[in-house]
């Protein structure tokens, strides 16, 4: 049977979390999250052990309430079967920044009050995330302390994803926008996403005519993109801009990137090996 708890309310009244206890006293907490997709409540256990209950936008507590022991069955065998191997996630000891060259070793302590009195420094930068806890992230030179739920690694990890898009905010926009300017292009708009399966994408404001006029676009990039080292980054950023002079990737496209960036096609794959061995915190979250 599975026993089940709610904590931590937000203010749509549903819980950030809710517990489950298993047959043989295993406590398991998954994250709710709302999804303007889902069209039914799916439960959900990633890689790194981690629950995740995806709910229709619109669903009250009764109703989730109503419909969490209908994921006993599921959540007892897949427990059983993978649940007991899987390793428990934790927060990682450190986050490397290559391009600023910073890194930063990861703490975290269950109470704030120490870190809402170091916050006032002026050499400290705070963020309140809010997921029916309130967590503070404390960022000091080389060092990030996390408050208020060390046992929650789900929250956690939500916590420095937020960190880390931030810094991705400041430190991004300009770098790529310095590249553009080197290849004689320019970027109009530089956003931030948080895109589940790319680093990145681009849309064209101005053709790239035969005279004077550069050519100009709108170019998004993925937070994650911070955490590349600077090489790999300054060829996302070259592909992206390649596509302000051809929409697609046809002979021309993969000419003007070899050209670019040499050595173009050994790049792409470390890309993708680089997706593929993003760290569990800063993996994408399926709704």
């Amino acid at each position: 049977m599975v026993i089940f708890s709610f904590w931590g309310c937000r203010d749509d009244s549903l819980p950030a979390t809710a517990e489950f206890r298993l047959v043989d006293g295993t406590l398991l907490t998954a994250r709710v999250r709302l999804s303007r997709r889902a069209r039914r409540m799916r439960l959900s256990l990633d890689a790194a052990g981690i629950l995740t209950l995806a709910v229709p936008a619109g669903t009250g507590s009764a109703l989730l309430e109503q419909n969490l022991p209908h994921f006993q069955p599921w959540l007892e065998r897949v427990w059983k079967k993978r649940g007991s191997g899987l390793p428990r996630p934790h927060l990682p000891s450190q986050i490397v920044l290559p391009l600023p060259g910073e890194t930063f070793y990861v703490e975290s302590a269950n109470d704030p009050l120490p870190a809402r009195h170091a916050a006032a420094s002026a050499r400290a930068a705070t963020l309140l995330a809010v997921e029916g806890k309130r967590l503070l992230v404390l960022e000091t030179p080389g060092l990030l302390r996390v408050f208020g739920a060390p046992d929650d690694a789900a929250l956690c990890a939500h916590a420095l994803r937020i960190w880390c898009r931030r810094k991705a905010a400041v430190l991004l926009p300009p770098y790529l926008e310095g590249l553009a300017a080197r290849e004689g292009m320019t970027v109009t708009h530089t956003g931030i996403r948080d895109q589940s399966s790319r680093w990145g994408s681009c849309s064209r404001t101005q053709n790239a005519p035969s005279g004077r006029q550069q050519p100009s676009g709108r170019i998004n990039l993925n937070w994650r993109a911070l955490l590349l080292p600077v090489p790999l980054l300054e060829h996302l950023c070259l592909h992206e801009l390649c596509h302000l002079l051809h929409m697609n990737h046809s002979p021309a496209y993969r000419a003007e990137l070899a050209r670019r960036s040499p050595h173009w096609t050994e790049k792409e794959k470390a890309l993708t090996r680089a997706w593929q061995s993003l760290p569990w915190w800063a993996l994408p979250v399926r709704a």
